[in-house]
């Protein structure tokens, strides 16, 4: 048998490890008693009983990146065909959520330590990609894992000071920073999530706070909402997301491969853990408001939710962008049976409500109320950002196309809603 320590925050949670070819996870009995305890995920009740099989090895694949970022990864720190126990073990310092795993015998550090990190080297990291030499590994400092197919970092960011900081060991991030998509076809990509995540909160959508940075390169910078600051210090958040939570790998997180997610799914497993009818319709909000900015690109991954002993709540959205700008329109998680922007129409709404148990006419109404206010909000967002930043001539460009993109979606919205 061979195990990791797997702790949240400062408290021993339990134990990962294969034992005869056969991954598991076991809760430390003292977490089991502690009034405060919660589970890894709904499907791993709190027993003392170890928890067995291929969902183990699936949760925690999950809190890795995914495809190029991946393998760039390993190979960086050395360690090609390593197996998703041995990943774990070394990027598994600062993981997303509360969690961290750690040899057995070695504790987190709770002195937090952070160094200062200048713009000129930030610069640097991000130029080093053309290398092959991913942000994700440019902290030598200490070892994390962020999940997706996105290269990216975190850092520690004072926003009033403009402040960047590497976390030192196990000392856990608050922010995590994107630069442009290194795929050509995706740039830019940092001044496009930027704008959709600051359009959404002018929607009134549940988004952390977002920056722009350009040290000169541009990078989005978004504020980690599973970190929270009690007492001076930085506390992890458990969260878990919707491949999490229907127990499926990241390789399955669009609908179209196999249907093991979908809207449903994803709203009947958040009925089943008791989510509040407020939490339920911000996920109603959540499908129109990434139909109507052409976020193509919204699978079971790009919605979580937060975990305490309390129970479940819906977790702030993030990585809106306007993927339709790139030319996609596939959808990510089907609207009613379609699966391209094309084919969406009323029936398509009508079916995802009947899907999801939602009313057709109140989801109607909110649906055209939405379609009407984001042409106004999104040319407030723009204007309010060309005033605080430098926009190159490509990051100009593709703002205009973002904005055609959601004049033309609110229009078929308002179309399909019309009385």
């Amino acid at each position: 048998m061979i195990r990791l320590r797997v702790w949240a925050n400062a408290q021993p949670m339990g134990w990962f490890g294969h034992e005869a070819a056969q991954y598991f996870f076991q809760y430390d009995e003292q977490w089991i008693k502690d009034e405060a305890a919660f589970p890894l995920a709904p499907q791993f009740e709190l027993r003392l009983e170890p928890h067995r099989g291929d969902a183990i090895k699936t949760f925690f694949a999950n809190l890795l990146p995914e495809g190029t970022p991946l393998d760039e990864v390993l190979n960086q720190i050395q360690l090609r065909d390593a197996n998703t126990f041995e990943i774990i073990g070394e990027m598994g310092a600062d993981l997303p959520g509360v969690l961290s795993v750690l040899p057995e015998g070695k504790e987190p550090d709770t002195q937090q330590k952070y160094s200062e990190l200048s713009k000129e080297e930030l610069s640097q990291r991000v130029q080093a990609r053309a290398q092959k030499k991913p942000l994700l590994t440019s902290n030598e400092q200490t070892r994390m894992s962020l999940a997706g197919a996105q290269d990216k970092v975190g850092l520690r960011y004072d926003g009033k000071r403009d402040r960047l900081y590497d976390s030192v060991g196990g000392s856990p991030t608050t922010h995590i920073a994107k630069p442009d998509s290194r795929l050509e076809k995706y740039q830019p990509s940092a001044i496009n999530e930027y704008l959709c995540m600051k359009l959404a909160h002018e929607m009134r959508l549940s988004v952390p706070r977002v920056d722009l940075i350009q040290v000169p390169e541009t990078l989005y910078v978004v504020e980690r909402y599973d970190r929270a600051v009690v007492k001076g210090e930085i506390v992890c958040l458990h969260q878990i997301d919707a491949c999490q939570l229907l127990g499926v790998g990241a390789d399955w997180k669009y609908e179209r491969q196999g249907g093991l997610v979908s809207l449903k799914k994803i709203v009947d497993a958040f009925r089943g853990l008791m989510l509040s009818g407020k939490d339920l319709l911000s996920v109603q909000r959540w499908v129109m408001f990434n139909y109507l900015i052409g976020n193509s690109d919204a699978h079971a991954k790009n919605i979580s939710l937060m975990v305490n002993s309390q129970g479940y709540e819906l977790a702030p959205f993030y990585d809106l962008l306007c993927v339709q700008a790139y030319g996609d329109n596939d959808l990510a998680l089907f609207i009613g049976d379609e699966s391209t922007y094309d084919a969406v129409g009323s029936h398509s709404w009508e079916a995802f409500c009947e899907d999801c148990g939602f009313g057709f006419k109140p989801t109607m109404r909110q649906f055209r109320k939405m379609a009407e206010d984001i042409g106004k909000s999104w040319d407030k967002t723009v204007a309010t950002a060309i005033s605080q930043h430098q926009i190159n001539e490509s990051e100009k460009a593709l703002v205009e196309r973002i904005g055609a993109v959601i004049d033309a979606n609110s229009k078929a919205a308002l179309s399909m809603t019309a009385a």
